[in-house]
């Protein structure tokens, strides 16, 4: 047995009780317009996609590369290993963004990654690749071509294990290349990935850095040097572009690409990743920025049912005397989604009950209402009687199990008699009850006084008639 029904209703209970102001709910709230030429817009644990605008397309991602670069390190270095920087750092190309590093000198490897992504430094993806191809081959003779060659095809590997299936990096840096190309589908789910890392998540949400770059305690001995970086990220730097829940991740800028950037915010527990493309400045900005608030806005986690709750009621076929003809029937589970309102105005709701607790149709009271469901006995607390799934536009998106709230019986002769045996009991022993056990008894003394004395009155006849016969028996006798 199946019947459908729709949400909507409920679905505004639950939008109301998120306690929105009255200006987000009272419409639904319409897609941001955006500048930019490809966008995507992520929320992070259930990687759902709130926002897209040529999502597929393929774009130069210019130096939000360095996000794959530095995921694709953490492979071949640990955060406190020093790198010695060779002659590779001069590979850059001309009019790269850099970092100013210098040749011999020795960096902690997360502050080389700091160049990389706070500084933008293009000289730090060539170090990057270089070590970390020399640590591949175990070789300390690679020609910088070839070392950068070998780790571009690790980076490549990474971004199909990570589900970027139409992304090819021909460098590590973004400096362009017609073959260097990505999707804003495929850089966000990097850069969910870049994000659950401590170290990286850190790094690209700071400011600047301020410090040594062979940190605290270098080797004895080691060319260092102290740098100054500040970031490029105008969201986390606050000022007229600043955006306060932002703490990452990289902009990107080439002639080809125009401005481009990879962002991350946080804000009320919920993390949102968007990727734009091609977007020239401020639209780089405000585009990330409308997107963010669409997504903080507009979706959220929403409960739209609880354990426990009630979802059906079903009568009892025959129900024992004294007991209940009816039960609620349970939702067994807790079904959160992170919606739109409008996505929840198009849930339903489907519940179909198992054919082995429906009563037989033949059985069912021809005045049973409309529509209504009956069990057959027996039934236990906590039984599955059957299953809730839940759709939108067709589409099941969660299901759970129905169950009853509590057991039945089958009734019987030995169940009635214990029905009424209780009954007794319970009217008898009652204070009301007194009055009546006092009346019976005054009748049943009253009875017994009274046959009592028939009793004693047909006793003395019986006495009488039998002197009676035997005076008339004897003078019979005599005459004889």
């Amino acid at each position: 047995m199946t019947r459908s029904y729709s949400l909507k209703a409920a679905a505004a209970a639950v939008i109301a009780a998120m306690a929105m102001s009255a200006a987000q709910s009272a419409a639904f709230a319409a897609e941001p317009e955006i500048a930019a030429r490809a966008a995507i817009l992520l929320e992070v644990t259930t990687g759902k996609a709130l926002y897209s605008k040529n999502e597929d397309a393929r774009e130069y991602p210019a130096s939000m590369t360095k996000i794959l670069t530095a995921f694709t390190a953490l492979d071949y270095f640990e955060p406190g290993e020093f790198i010695v920087l060779g002659d590779e750092i001069l590979k850059a190309p001309a009019g790269s963004s850099l970092a100013y590093h210098s040749v011999g000198e020795t960096i902690l490897f997360e502050n080389l990654i700091r160049g990389l992504m706070i500084k933008s430094g293009n000289e730090s993806g060539c170090a990057v690749a270089y070590h970390a191809a020399r640590k591949i081959t175990g070789r300390d003779d690679l020609e910088y071509e070839e070392a950068e060659r070998i780790f571009c095809e690790k980076m490549n590997e990474k971004a199909k294990e990570l589900g970027a299936v139409d992304t090819h990096f021909t460098n590590p840096h973004g400096f362009h290349d017609d073959n260097h190309y990505t999707t804003a589908k495929d850089m966000a789910k990097l850069a969910v990935e870049f994000m659950k890392n401590p170290l990286l998540a850190e790094i690209v949400g700071e400011m600047s850095f301020t410090g040594n770059g062979g940190g605290e305690n270098p080797p004895e001995g080691a060319k260092t040097q102290d740098y100054t970086w500040e970031s490029h990220n105008e969201l986390i730097m606050g000022g007229e572009n600043g955006y306060p829940p932002a703490n990452g991740i990289k902009t990107g800028f080439t002639d080809e690409a125009s401005d481009c950037l990879t962002a991350s915010a946080k804000k009320n527990g919920i993390n949102l990743i968007s990727v734009v493309f091609y977007s020239p400045k401020p639209g780089v900005w405000n585009d990330t920025k409308a997107l963010m608030e669409y997504g903080f806005n507009t979706f959220a986690f929403r409960t739209i049912q609880s354990m426990g709750d009630v979802m059906d009621e079903a009568f009892i076929l025959k129900p024992r005397l004294g007991e209940k003809e009816k039960i609620d029937v349970l939702f067994d589970s807790e079904f959160t989604k992170y919606l739109s309102e409008e996505e929840a105005s198009r849930i339903e709701i489907e519940i179909s009950y198992d054919e082995s607790v429906l009563a037989a149709q033949s059985e069912i009271p021809e005045t049973a209402p409309q529509g209504s469901v009956w069990l057959a006995t027996p039934i236990e607390k906590g039984q599955v009687l059957g299953k809730a799934a839940y759709k939108m536009d067709g589409e099941e998106i969660f299901s759970g199990s129905l169950i009853a709230s509590e057991g039945a019986q089958p009734r019987t002769f030995g169940s009635d008699m214990q029905y009424y045996w209780n009954k007794f009991k319970e009217l008898s022993l009652t204070s009301a009850a007194i009055r009546y056990w006092a009346a019976g008894g005054a009748a049943f003394i009253a009875i017994v006084v009274i046959i009592a004395i028939f009793a004693g009155r047909i006793r003395r006849n019986r006495g009488g008639y039998r002197g009676s016969y035997r005076r008339n028996y004897r003078r019979s006798y005599r005459m004889r």
